[in-house]
């Protein structure tokens, strides 16, 4: 793990680096019957491929067993709630074990032979909508309205209506989106 410890340090663009960081320790815990996967900032990073970015990994999964991959594997130090490692310039959390949201939405990302799960895209817009309604708070408004016109092909618009109508967001949906 040395040799990957080595190439994650050298990789300069954030998003890359921790999109290698990701598919190796996912590698890790699934040996471990786990699978951690992206959410919150970190998963915008990845969706905006860097035009949002969040210099933490946010995750949800076993946080035992992620956090001994992170100590034993990944040479990272515990500091409060966030696992860091200084070599390499990555932060981890991971804030539950559950994942809210439908795992049928997960995303897999491929790097090279491996693979990293990041939150779907429609309840990530979720997220980032009610961030934007309940703390009016810019920023997320302006990652839910960019997410919103990227990725407008792909996204579920039946289930995106449905799981804002649940949350009391149609109005924000309505207004990030235009319609």
């Amino acid at each position: 793990m040395l040799e990957e410890l080595k190439k994650i340090a050298s990789i300069e663009n954030l998003v890359d680096k921790k999109a290698y960081f990701m598919s190796l320790l996912t590698q890790e815990a699934e040996k471990r019957n786990t699978r951690p996967i992206v959410v919150g900032g970190s998963a915008v990073d990845f969706y905006t491929e860097g035009i949002f970015p969040s210099y933490d990994i946010d995750l949800i999964g076993n946080q035992k067993i992620i956090g001994e991959i992170l100590e034993n594997t990944f040479r990272f130090k515990r500091s409060g709630r966030h696992w860091i490692s200084e070599q390499i310039g990555i932060y981890v959390e991971v804030p539950g074990d559950n994942l809210a949201e439908d795992r049928d939405k997960v995303t897999t990302i491929k790097v090279g032979d491996l693979k990293l799960y990041v939150i779907g895209i429609e309840d990530l817009i979720i997220d980032r909508m009610a961030a934007c309604s309940e703390w009016k708070s810019d920023t997320d408004c302006k990652q839910a309205e960019y997410m919103l016109r990227y990725y407008h092909s792909r996204i579920d618009f039946n289930y995106l209506d449905k799981k804002a109508k649940d949350e009391g967001l149609l109005k924000t949906l309505k207004k990030l989106h235009g319609f």
